[in-house]
């Protein structure tokens, strides 16, 4: 069994969650919607999110693929559930609480609040306080943390030999691949909803990214001989790997392309399907570039900066600096007297994610971390086999 984690992971979460906040405050400030260089870097640096959602679907689905291979019992599902849970809600409601009870200028209706406290948002059209427009991604979140268990019991129960298991699994992959392009499909040109835009399945291929490096990191030599297409993927992503800096290139490359027209409007305008279509393959394309060296390789300097302890402490925090920066930049907006769209696009970014690493900090050490380490107590108590999944390898939507 090929259990690990991989330290470089937590400094990616800190580098796209302060991608995010950048993303927000240039918006917010009106920065992101003039017509220079910085401007359209501002508006696309929202590609955090993709790196959010592959890492889920690697540091998530890898114990459950490792365990497969090795002939071991899979987490328990309701260990799994009970822990995603542990690890998002308390949080969330955290932020919640303070933040429609004081910081949103919105009369949130009872509605609202249970929308919001059960992340359902997104379905009904309840998504509309500016404060909290960031939850849209841990409805999704949390629809994949449903399904994943239900995949990994799948594939067991009809796979009996660890090759045929890793057919499975990649047949897995290979469905949430297609599945997001079909739902794409289905939403733009027969159910037109643009919400639909928010739901798990337009984002499954992302989530699907990370599973196929999971797949392939946690298969060793005997299930690669056994399927040559994998052993050769394995083989190519290992070669990737070992030239870190052209894989970054390539996938600064392809972001590059996502700043320009043929991507989706940095202002409120809807986009079209192909605009929309190719930014998101444009940024499932980098953020799988991205990870390769930090998967099956070091990632050089780059990998150990990242995986180093001020690295891997902003990654534990970015889970709550995602969900505080926006209701932050908005209060801060509010009482420093600017207006919306009306500049100083610096100072917000600079208290925007002093305040949001403040605010964390005080979530992580005071709420969520000693909630994680009673639950991995709990668990090594009673024998889990989940408890082997260490508490940093957690993976949100932040």
């Amino acid at each position: 069994m090929t259990e690990r984690r991989f330290p470089a992971l937590d400094g990616m979460r800190a580098v796209a969650a302060f991608g995010i906040i950048a993303t927000h405050a240039g918006f917010a400030s009106g920065r992101s919607l003039d017509n220079d260089l910085l401007a359209a870097f501002l508006g696309r640096f929202d590609f955090g999110v993709a790196l959010f959602f592959v890492i889920s679907g690697l540091v998530l689905y890898r114990p459950f693929v490792a365990r497969s291979l090795a002939g071991s019992p899979d987490p328990a599902p309701g260990s799994f559930w009970l822990r995603r849970l542990i690890r998002i809600v308390p949080a969330l409601w955290l932020m919640l609480a303070v933040t429609l009870g004081a910081l949103s200028q919105r009369a949130d209706t009872v509605s609202d609040w249970v929308h919001y406290l059960l992340l359902i948002q997104v379905y009904d059209h309840h998504e509309l306080d500016p404060n909290l427009s960031q939850l849209w991604t841990l409805s999704a979140e949390l629809a994949f943390y449903a399904l994943l268990p239900v995949l990994a019991a799948l594939v067991r129960r009809a796979a009996r030999t660890p090759a045929a298991r890793l057919r499975g699994h990649l047949l897995v992959v290979a469905t949430a691949l297609v599945t997001a392009l079909v739902f794409n499909l289905v939403q733009t040109h027969l159910l037109r909803n643009t919400q639909a835009l928010l739901w798990a399945p337009c984002y499954l291929d992302w989530f699907g990214l990370g599973m196929l490096l999971a797949v392939l990191s946690a298969a060793g030599p005997a299930e690669l001989a056994s399927l040559p297409v994998a052993r050769r993927l394995r083989v190519l992503f290992g070669e990737w790997a070992g030239a870190p800096v052209s894989c970054w290139l390539a996938a600064a490359l392809l972001w590059l392309l996502s700043t320009t027209q043929v991507a989706t409007p940095r202002t409120v305008t809807a986009p079209t399907f192909w605009q929309w279509t190719v930014q998101h393959y444009l940024f499932g394309a980098a953020a799988l570039l991205v990870f390769i060296p930090l998967v099956f390789g070091s990632g050089g300097r780059v990998g150990a900066l990242l995986g180093s302890g001020p690295a891997g402490l902003l990654g534990q925090l970015s889970y709550s600096i995602y969900l505080w920066h926006l209701p932050l930049l908005l209060f801060l907006q509010r009482e420093l007297g600017y207006r919306a769209f009306d500049g100083h696009f610096g100072t917000l970014l600079v208290l925007t994610t002093l305040a949001a690493v403040a605010v964390a900090a005080l979530s992580w050490y005071g709420l969520e971390r000693p909630l994680l380490r009673y639950d991995s107590r709990r668990r090594r108590q009673a024998g889990s086999p989940a408890a082997a999944v260490s508490t940093t390898a957690d993976s949100v939507s932040s």
